[in-house]
């Protein structure tokens, strides 16, 4: 029972007084008209329009809230900004494949990788609500229970992953497209999924790994598809698994000195994957057919390139002398062995450096070839960054359809930052500083609002202004 004394309180008309758990606090409710159940006449409140507090009417939407309880109206506005603007077509594609709020989501996660990097999938609900990401896209899914079950699902909709894997190459993929095809691996912390295996590298470290092949479309330099594999898998295996899912055309195999050559012959011919393959120097192959000798001159601006082609069979050798490297090289071999210097070793290992040599079934000019194996540093550079800026060298989910679905976000956060990469060295930003300080400096570039519906930017410096004026953000 209310006090006579609090009823009498002076509050708006057509509204009744219910008692809180709280001394001297009362629910000021709406009366919204009434219902018959039976023949009675039953009243119905509505909702809570203000409160009694200590004997005075306090309007609902005047009520002063606690701190944890307003709206956060300082929010990080640069990184999530530019990350937006450079993948923002890749929310159009999966919208063709998903329905529209699981792209949304989809992408938002993608877009919160790109953004902060390393950050995991606890922290993402935190970063999402304190930046500008929960401005464009309000009202997605970002809890830690949300995220998990968002991973599994698109993992175990493997068809869904495929499909877009596809579509992707059918609208990019011209005949004039150069594919590289490479792979990596990623340590595996968990011991429940089945991706998890011993790769030569990981008895080594003592570590599990997973096996990711990525197609890199050298043009646009960003990756086109991946898939997920075993990480005790020979990588040779995994690309050929590759090719037949995903029928690349133009598709070139540029591996590394671990892929065994006649396996790839065999599959190669079977499945005209072209393959450049690099050759240990301590081959004997490049003495046996003089590999090194006889070169003549390729390409020189900032770097003087030598070069040899030789034909073996239905296999193409192709040597390569840096003279700047091969300057180097002899540099740093006599000044570690200023001690024990033996001139015969001298001698043996003169005639190699600087040298690099391949093998391939393609039968192209010495400098096509070079160009072929400077663009595989794109790759890598693509690899860098999948394993240092985004911090995703270590894979934690702990089951096979959480792995596929966290690499293909993964995959999509990989391609918003290729591009927000090659946007900044296309404008001459990496000139002078490097990737990683120019996001960290835009994730610094804050908004406010004092209303939630105008947002102005924080006080810029004049850096800071050139950036988002090129920017165009």
């Amino acid at each position: 029972m209310i006090d006579e004394e609090i009823r009498k309180i002076k509050r708006p008309t057509n509204t009744v007084l219910l008692p809180t758990k709280k001394a001297n606090v009362y629910m000021v409710v709406e009366r919204v008209g009434c219902k018959y159940d039976h023949g009675r006449r039953l009243p119905q409140n509505g909702k809570v329009i203000g409160h009694i507090i200590d004997k005075t009417y306090v309007p609902k939407e005047n009520k002063i809230s606690k701190l944890n309880e307003r709206s956060v109206s300082l929010l990080r506005y640069g990184n999530v900004a530019f990350a937006d603007k450079m993948g923002k077509n890749l929310l159009e594609a999966l919208n063709k494949v998903y329905d529209p709020n699981d792209a949304l989501n989809i992408y938002n996660i993608a877009l919160m990788r790109a953004s902060f990097g390393d950050i995991k999938d606890y922290q993402i609900d935190e970063k999402y609500h304190k930046s500008f990401a929960s401005i464009f896209y309000p009202k997605r899914a970002v809890s830690k229970n949300s995220i998990s079950n968002l991973l599994e699902n698109i993992g175990l909709d493997y068809a869904g992953i495929n499909a877009f894997m596809k579509k992707r190459i059918e609208d990019l993929v011209t005949e004039k497209t150069t594919i590289l095809i490479d792979g990596m691996l990623k340590n595996n912390k968990s011991n429940i999924n089945s991706f998890a295996g011993l790769s030569y590298k990981g008895r080594i470290k003592g570590t599990t790994d997973i096996s990711i092949i990525c197609a890199f479309d050298a043009e646009k330099k960003e990756p086109l598809c991946i898939k997920v594999y075993k990480g005790n898998l020979p990588d040779f295996v995994n690309c050929a698994d590759f090719f037949d899912e995903f029928s690349l055309p133009n598709g070139l195999v540029i591996s590394d000195k671990g892929f065994p050559l006649e396996k790839m012959k065999e599959r190669a011919s079977f499945s005209k994957i072209a393959f450049l393959n690099p050759i240990k120097r301590s081959s004997k192959v490049i003495d046996d057919l003089n590999l090194n000798e006889g070169m003549e001159y390729v390409a020189g601006d900032e770097k003087h390139i030598l070069g040899k082609k030789t034909q073996n069979g239905d296999l193409f050798y192709y040597s390569f002398l840096d003279i700047n490297r091969e300057s180097k090289e002899e540099y740093d071999y006599v000044n570690g062995k200023k001690n024990k210097f033996d001139s015969k070793k001298f001698a043996k290992k003169k005639s190699k450096f600087g040298t690099v040599t391949f093998v391939s079934n393609l039968d192209m000019s010495l400098k096509e070839i070079y160009d072929y194996y400077a663009l595989r540093w794109q790759i890598e550079l693509v690899f860098k960054m999948y394993k240092g800026i985004l911090s995703m060298n270590t894979t934690r989910e702990h089951d096979n359809a959480s792995v596929i679905g966290s690499e293909f976000i993964n995959f999509l956060s990989v391609i918003i930052n290729c591009r927000m990469r090659n946007k900044l060295d296309e404008l001459g930003f990496l000139k002078n500083e490097t990737f990683t300080n120019i996001i960290d400096r835009l994730s610094n570039i804050i908004k406010t609002s004092t209303d939630e519906k105008e947002w102005k930017l924080c006080t810029l410096n004049s850096k800071e202004k050139e950036l988002l004026e090129k920017l165009e953000i």
